[in-house]
Order: structure tokens, then C-alpha cells, then sequence
């Protein structure tokens, strides 16, 4: 980074993304300025991110197969089929699955 004073290059002096976010902060060693910059979405936040909505995604999975994996129970007289126990009326997911790859890369091209 270059020094908003003097015009000298600045050296870092501190890099952290606790915040989920990167933050650089640079020295200036010819007049003493201090800056910082925002480098964007911290990587490690990325991939905790998309690993919520794995675990997300998987207990829906997990909870549709298990709805179909019971047994169907007897449709009560009178009943119209739609409303007959185990029949929710679901269908799966009308989107393909991405790739953790691809989740990174758009999280990334968002700018979050």
C-alpha cells in the first residue's frame, strides 16, 4: 500500500479475520502514518457458510427420507387421496446441488 502522506510504500503491520473479514493494516516507516484496507469476505467465513448449508441441505434430505422410507398407513374412509396420511405433496428440490467450489466462487463475486 502506498503511504497517503508521503507517497512511500507502507509495510503491514497486522493482518486479522476474526471478523469475517480481512483487514490489513500497514505503517508507514517514513513519517509514521498508519492505514488499513478491507480485503473482502475472509475465507475461512466462506467455508463455514457453506458448510451450514451442506448440514442444512443433508437434514432435509434426511427428513424427506425418512417420510418416504415409512410405511404407507391406511387412507381413512372418506378421505380424498391428497389429504390421505403420508402424502404431503412434496417434490424434491427443483435445483441441482452446487459444488462447494461453485458456493465459494459466487459468495466471492457477491462481494458479502
Amino acid at each position: 500500500m502506498i503511504c497517503t502522506q508521503c507517497g512511500s510504500l507502507m509495510d503491514q503491520t497486522d493482518k486479522n479475520s476474526f471478523s469475517g473479514r480481512v483487514i490489513r493494516e500497514y505503517l508507514c516507516p517514513k513519517c509514521g502514518h498508519t492505514d488499513w484496507e478491507d480485503g473482502g469476505v475472509a475465507l475461512w467465513q466462506v467455508l463455514h457458510d457453506a458448510r451450514e448449508q451442506d448440514e442444512a441441505e443433508a437434514a432435509a434430505r434426511a427428513a424427506a427420507n425418512a417420510t418416504a422410507a415409512q410405511p404407507e398407513s391406511q387412507q381413512p374412509a372418506g378421505c380424498p387421496r391428497s389429504l390421505a396420511f403420508g402424502d404431503l405433496g412434496m417434490s424434491p428440490n427443483p435445483n441441482p446441488r452446487t459444488s462447494l467450489w461453485q458456493r465459494l466462487i459466487g459468495h466471492v463475486r457477491r462481494g458479502k
